[in-house]
């Protein structure tokens, strides 16, 4: 029965299912086949991406009716300004912390789970009158002063766990905080079949570019991914080698509101004025990303540290929000090389020649040089030395042990994660 389990509540605050939802996924299985009972807390729904993949290892959902002013997504802080600081506090936060702690007084949860400082803005208040131990996930390096950080994260939280040493280290002291890396199914890299890609690059490509050195990139189209970077070092590249000698570039995603929309429109007409774009394939997102590198040389990832944008929609200072690119922990168990900038997290995935090379984003000849020497001397993917850490077991293991689960030692073999989804969820709006 209900009563008899330990009561788990996953707060989320977002309505995209990117990182830090498939870490919350993956850990929502792995209690769910401990027997926990599962609550999903939304502030927000509206692409109904959440619900659908959480809703087959979950118990129940509760979307809650969140004001708008709430949900505008990208820099949180901007909740706090001078002129919009009163309407935030007494249309946004306020009845969003008088639900919640209606919903955590019914719940009685033994358990509270939530990710980064949004999550940590929106919970802050409410989970001061609740005893049930509080686990936060700072997916990505922490960028406050460390009074406002040891405000936010440490004085009413017990455990804060970082995806990478690099994260970690960007909190201020605690004893409170812990690393536990992404756990990755590496059963289901064994089963991609990229044939299907394979014949979609024979008919795409044109015979002089069948036999050319391949780079993938695949992600968001917006400056922080630093695509712009990748195309300037391409057109350096195209200035210093033979025609016959320069590589294709694959670009698997597409624009998702206006400002990257436009970002890609000028990342375009640079392309066309400076003759790049016979060697540029835009081709929408993917989700059939692990086919894709099975059939091209190289991945890259392009990703800045922090600059100033003139990009329209992007004005001001721009920054990487990484903290541990599944992406390259991706191309690796797949076999494929990467070339990746050195940003939060990635050095502890990538060892140099080895299964790729990094460079440093602040450098502005350094993706260019990158980029040389992969089309010049052709490296090899030589293996995954740190792909243990990334493993279900390793995962699993060290989050139960916060969930106060006791291991069995002969029976601590993790099952994978395809499980039988045979009962949905309950959904209800509060």
């Amino acid at each position: 029965m209900v009563m008899n389990k330990k009561k788990v509540l996953f707060f989320e605050a977002y309505p995209f299912f990117s990182g830090a939802q498939r870490v919350s996924l993956n850990l929502c299985k792995v209690l769910k086949q401990k027997n926990y009972h599962i609550t999903l807390l939304l502030a927000d729904d509206s692409k109904n991406e959440i619900s659908k993949n959480f809703s087959p290892y979950v118990d129940e959902i509760i979307i809650l009716k969140t004001n708008n002013r709430l949900l505008s997504y990208g820099n949180f802080g901007q909740w706090f300004k001078l002129s919009v600081i009163i309407e935030t506090l007494f249309t946004g936060l306020f009845p969003f912390y008088k639900s919640c702690i209606n919903i955590f007084a019914k719940g009685k949860f033994d358990y509270f789970y939530f990710c980064d400082p949004r999550g940590a803005v929106m919970l802050k208040i409410p989970l001061l009158f609740f005893r049930g131990k509080k686990i936060m996930y700072l997916q990505s390096k922490n960028r406050m002063n460390p009074i406002l950080s040891k405000l936010l994260f440490f004085f009413f939280i017990d455990h804060v766990v970082s995806p990478s040493i690099d994260v970690q280290n960007s909190l201020p002291s605690s004893s409170k905080k812990l690393v536990i890396n992404y756990g990755i199914d590496f059963s289901q890299y064994d089963k991609v079949d990229g044939n299907v890609v394979k014949e979609e690059l024979q008919i795409l490509l044109p015979e002089n570019h069948k036999n050319r050195t391949k780079f993938l990139y695949a992600g968001l189209i917006k400056p922080q991914k630093g695509l712009h970077h990748l195309i300037f070092a391409f057109n350096h590249l195209k200035n210093t080698l033979e025609e016959t000698n320069l590589p294709i570039i694959i670009i698997l995603g597409k624009p998702s509101n206006n400002a990257e929309i436009n970002f890609k429109n000028e990342l375009v007409e640079f392309a066309d004025k400076h003759g790049l774009s016979q060697y540029i394939y835009w081709m929408d997102w993917r989700s059939n990303v692990l086919e894709w590198m099975k059939n091209v040389d190289y991945f890259i990832f392009p990703t800045i540290d922090k600059e100033k944008s003139t990009f329209s929609g992007y004005d001001g200072t721009i920054e990487s929000t990484e903290g541990s690119p599944v992406v390259l922990i991706e191309s690796s168990v797949s076999g494929l090389f990467s070339v990746a900038s050195r940003v939060t997290g990635v050095t502890e995935t990538i060892s140099e020649e080895v299964n790729g090379i990094t460079y440093d984003p602040n450098k502005s000849e350094s993706l260019y040089e990158a980029l040389k020497y992969i089309t010049i001397q052709k490296p090899k993917f030589l293996g995954f030395p740190d792909k243990e850490k990334f493993s279900l077991e390793s995962f699993s293991s060290k989050f139960l042990e916060l969930f106060d689960y006791k291991l069995n030692p002969i029976l601590s073999r993790v099952e994978s994660f395809e499980t039988d989804p045979s009962s949905f969820s309950t959904i209800r709006q509060y």
